[in-house]
């Protein structure tokens, strides 16, 4: 690896060369990597500044000597996501917010991936079932479509978040729970009880869970 020499302690005058090669380093024509190290607590290790009000601080390029991996400039701080050119980072996620607002990212300890724009119709497009035999609901279901009198399996009620709607299209419907009760459904018309997991031909009930039961809301 080149390297600089060393200047002998008392060497008066110094060489041209010994000058030259701290000239050459600077301007490309010497290729002798260039490191900074300190020992201090408080100072940087290496500080530019460019006092113009649209001044460029730093840029570090590519191999190929065209597409920046990292800028500095008056605009702020661009780096390279995947070594392409550099763009200002995500600092936030909104409607409005860019790249992360497209689903190119993941939602907290559960996770939730996916790339390119994610809308509300295709985050419903496979949240619904129909079914006409018994059905333990599954993940991402939302929405469950009954056409005949079966039973309809709600998943665990201490471990489940979502809120999942059941509806009666033909048939009395009955509702249960892997874990935890259900309660509330369809009103008795003979009685004017409320039939707990019960969902009568042409009703709907949407249960939640409330960390022990499914209650219906």
């Amino acid at each position: 690896m080149p390297s600089f020499d060393d200047v002998v302690f008392g060497k008066t005058p110094a060489a041209a060369q010994d000058i030259q090669q701290i000239i050459d380093a600077l301007t490309a024509r010497r290729n002798t990597p260039l490191a900074t190290t300190v020992s201090d607590p408080i100072a940087y290790a290496y500080t530019i500044k460019n006092t113009d009000p649209s001044g460029r601080g730093v840029i570090i390029y590519a191999p190929d000597g065209v597409t920046p991996l990292f800028s500095v400039d008056h605009t702020g701080a661009k780096v390279s996501r995947a070594g392409g050119a550099a763009q200002t980072p995500i600092v936030d996620i909104g409607s409005g917010a860019g790249i992360a607002a497209e689903g190119n990212h993941v939602h907290g300890v559960g996770g939730y991936a996916g790339t390119g724009t994610v809308t509300l119709e295709q985050l419903y497009a496979a949240a619904w079932v129909a079914t006409a035999i018994n059905y333990v609901v599954g993940p991402g279901i939302m929405f469950v479509w009954c056409n005949a009198g079966v039973v309809v399996t709600l998943p665990d009620a201490t471990t489940t978040n979502r809120p999942i709607t059941v509806g009666a299209v033909i048939g009395t419907t009955t509702v249960n729970s892997t874990s935890g009760g259900v309660i509330g459904g369809s009103v008795n018309l003979s009685t004017g009880l409320v039939m707990d997991g019960v969902v009568l031909p042409g009703d709907a009930m949407t249960y939640k869970a409330d960390g022990a039961n499914w209650r219906a809301c």
